[in-house]
């Protein structure tokens, strides 16, 4: 990760008559309020912002029970009698083939087993002879059996109480044995499999997240390796798993193929900052703030995975240019503007292992500010 660090030593900034509202910037600490005429220093560093597309893995419900019914022949699509979006009852009839061949088969087979029970009356009374004619009985009545298993698979049926998403076939259609013919899935179950942090994969546990707007709370089901469409989360999460997340819908409110969104996909521009940047909104969220054009900016951010034990990737509507505010002596506002005032300003010197280094022969001064409602100088 390349990183940025820069420590404005005792940048001079004097506030003009507005008050500046009590946010507690930093969660570590209780700052005092900004007031006119106050010397401020912040220290901050250079954002290097992450396009959440990187991250982004499509994410939607599935049914429990989702099986691909397929023709058991060869053979011609007699009736489709189920429709899509149907509710349909275990063992209904979904699509039914053209069975003339398999009644001629079994036809047949009902043929050679009376003639074979024939021939077993007609036997000697050798032992032999009636033993060969009772094998052959008993090989008519096999073959009778498997004529009418053929001539029952011709009816491709729901195997359990549910509903048909998709008919992939139409009435006169030929199709080979093995190709599919409708989906059907049993949707009173829905299953999500997504990423989490490996420390909260356990079998049992709850689990909540959006599908689409609604907020839910599931189950996990079942804890499974990392798939390779989740690899890039490794670069934001020191350890991570995917779980398989079960949610009751009897009621039928959630529909298969929604939408699903879960806190360690970020949907906005990722960064990595200090602990110390990272502060609680009056709302009780998490916030950072940056300067941004001159402008002090509240961004609203998601915490992710820790970067060793003093820094931490977040996801926020962040931009290109941002400087983050890692500390300072004063709170202060959103949208508060800095404004230059003219004073010799320190020397930077590069940072070193993440951490700023200061500049022990800055003497920095000061002019007075312009009285601009909302600004400052430094």
């Amino acid at each position: 990760m390349i990183r940025t660090d820069r420590w404005f030593a005792g940048i001079a900034v004097a506030l003009a008559g507005t008050t500046v509202g009590a946010l507690p910037v930093f969660a570590q600490a209780s700052l005092p309020i900004a007031a006119a005429g106050d010397q401020i220093v912040i220290k901050r560093e250079a954002c290097r912002v992450v396009e959440p597309h990187k991250f982004r893995v499509p994410l939607a419900t599935e049914a429990l029970q989702t099986v691909t019914l397929v023709a058991p022949f060869d053979g011609t699509i007699k009736q489709v009698s189920a429709k899509t979006n149907a509710k349909v009852q275990a063992q209904s009839d979904v699509v039914r083939l053209e069975t003339a061949h398999q009644k001629l088969l079994l036809a047949r087979a009902q043929a050679a087993l009376k003639l074979a029970a024939v021939e077993l009356r007609q036997a000697g009374k050798e032992d032999a002879s009636v033993e060969m004619a009772q094998a052959r009985v008993d090989l008519a009545q096999v073959d009778v059996d498997l004529a009418k298993l053929a001539l029952d698979q011709a009816m491709v049926r729901m195997p359990f109480a549910g509903e048909v998403q998709r008919i992939l076939v139409s009435e006169g259609q030929f199709v080979r044995a093995g190709d599919p013919l409708a989906v059907v899935a049993d949707s009173r179950m829905i299953k999500v499999e997504i990423p989490v942090e490996r420390s909260a994969a356990e079998n049992g546990k709850p689990y909540a997240f959006k599908i689409e707007q609604a907020e839910v709370e599931g189950k996990i089901d079942a804890v499974l390796p990392l798939p390779s469409k989740f690899d890039s989360l490794r670069e934001l999460f020191d350890s991570i798993a995917s779980v398989q997340v079960v949610i009751d819908n009897a009621g039928g409110k959630f529909k298969v193929g929604q939408t699903v969104y879960v806190p360690l996909i970020p949907r906005q521009p990722v960064v990595e900052v200090p602990n110390s940047a990272v502060g609680n909104s009056p709302e009780g969220h998490r916030k950072v703030q940056v300067v941004r054009q001159l402008i002090v900016r509240d961004i609203p951010v998601t915490l992710l995975g820790q970067v060793g034990s003093t820094r931490v990737f977040v996801s926020g509507p962040f931009a290109d240019g941002d400087e983050v505010i890692y500390e300072t002596s004063h709170q202060l506002g959103d949208a508060f503007q800095l404004k230059p005032s003219g004073a010799t300003t320190a020397s930077v010197t590069p940072s070193t292992n993440g951490q700023p280094a200061s500049s022990p022969t800055a003497k920095p001064t000061t002019t007075p500010a312009p009285t601009t409602p909302k600004q400052v100088g430094f």
